[in-house]
């Protein structure tokens, strides 16, 4: 301790010095504007003189003056030139003395305490920011998200081709359908469901980008390419780094992670029906490139939202079939929403169920707190009838993915005998 206190003396006793040169340069500046000032009258008295001699016509003490005109002149403009300090050296002056004087606060507070100096650490991936990308049509987040990632692995992609290609009634695009899209265009990607903040980071440290689903603000779906991050002194995430075609449009947006962590939990809202569809923390792992896929993937589904997954993949695959003039993606569109009907009429009611199971359990924990015997006796019974709720919710949650998968396969498999006959 005795050690840490003289050298915050030493410290203290250098920067002190340092500012008194300073401002010794500063005040030394001051006079040098006197001396100029002196050899400006000389020579303007000697000049004065000359044209006086001129007039009289004496041309001897016109010659001698002429010679002490020109070596006032040099002498005075010589001065000016080597002495005279600049408005910008003054600042820098001034500016050094003010950083002395803030890193003195930093480093040493009153009372002999120390302070502590936090340090930021910002990770960008290049070739981000300042992307390129118009998109003429509605609902192109999903393009938007998977033609900056592409571009910026160095992937040449225009926006409006894969807007054509993914989206071209502009109606919303499905987590399959982004994985199937990048997957054919190079780009190795697969669904993660309930990823976290780690996951991403991990990700662009590692050189690579990640595509996320958040809610826009007002229980939209909204699709985002992450690309950078900050983290404070102690290592938390303090910030992440997105484009995309609302907060990000023009260059890269920075979103505060309290903000983006709410937001990706809930890409659908906490409202219903939003709050009963299972997407949370949804993330298209990307892990580089790859030969472009010949045709869509039979398993291109994430098996705990499989029911969701279905659904929304086989309303995309029906109508851009439909707009693609693809008869065997419209089939396959079909397939899906046909066979999974029973599948999303026992998934999505399971985890209704799952969902109310948790409000009563958090309803009778709640009263527990509140002690006395009818609290306790109410909220154990709610959190008993809860937990008999939930379980049951999961497990035809559980059987409602199961059927979704099937339709899922079936309906990619039909699909991909598409790209078979086209051959």
């Amino acid at each position: 301790m005795k050690s840490s206190i003289n050298a915050k003396k030493y410290l203290t006793a250098v920067a002190a010095v340092f500012l008194l040169l300073v401002t010794g340069q500063i005040l030394t500046a001051t006079s040098i504007p006197q001396q100029i000032e002196e050899l400006r009258i000389k020579y303007e008295r000697l000049y004065h003189q000359y044209t006086e001699s001129l007039k009289d016509a004496k041309d001897s003490t016109a010659k001698a003056l002429a010679s002490e005109v020109a070596i006032a002149k040099k002498r005075y403009e010589e001065a000016r030139k080597a002495l005279t300090i600049s408005d910008t050296t003054k600042d820098k002056f001034s500016n050094a003395a003010d950083k002395v004087s803030e890193t003195v606060k930093k480093v040493f507070a009153t009372g002999g305490e120390e302070t502590a100096v936090t340090a930021s650490v910002e990770k960008n991936l290049p070739g981000y920011d300042d992307q390129k990308i118009s998109i003429d049509g509605n609902n192109y987040c999903g393009q938007f998200a998977m033609t900056s990632v592409m571009n910026g692995m160095g992937l040449s992609m225009d926006g409006n081709k894969a807007y054509k290609d993914s989206n071209p009634a502009g109606i919303f695009t499905a987590p399959p359908t982004i994985v199937e899209y990048l997957n054919m265009n190079g780009v190795a990607a697969s669904q993660k469901h309930n990823a976290t903040i780690s996951d991403i980071t991990r990700k662009i440290d590692s050189g690579l980008p990640v595509v996320l689903l958040m809610d826009s603000g007002d229980g939209t779906p909204h699709w985002v390419n992450i690309y950078g991050y900050s983290s404070d002194a102690s290592g938390k995430v303090t910030s992440v780094k997105m484009r995309d075609s609302y907060w990000g449009t023009s260059k890269g947006h920075e979103m505060d992670i309290e903000k983006f962590t709410k937001l990706w939990k809930s890409p659908l809202g906490t409202k219903l029906p939003g709050s009963i569809v299972t997407y949370s923390n949804l993330m298209i792992d990307i892990t580089g490139t790859r030969e472009a896929a010949f045709s869509p993937g039979l398993l291109n589904f994430n098996f705990n939202t499989a029911t969701e997954d279905n659904i929304a993949g086989g309303i995309n695959d029906v109508v851009n079939g439909f707009k693609r003039l693809a008869p065997m993606q419209l089939a396959g569109g079909l397939t899906k929403c046909v066979l999974g009907i029973p599948g999303t009429v026992i998934g999505l009611t399971g985890k209704a169920v799952s969902k109310g199971g948790n409000s009563l359990m958090t309803w009778g924990k709640e009263k527990m707190s509140e002690g006395g015997v009818v609290n306790t006796l109410l909220g154990g019974g709610a959190v008993v009838a809860g937990g008999v709720t939930k379980a049951a919710g999961w497990l035809a949650g559980a059987t409602g993915n199961l059927l979704s998968s099937v339709a899922s396969i079936a309906g990619n498999a039909t699909k991909k005998l598409g790209y078979v006959f086209a051959r």
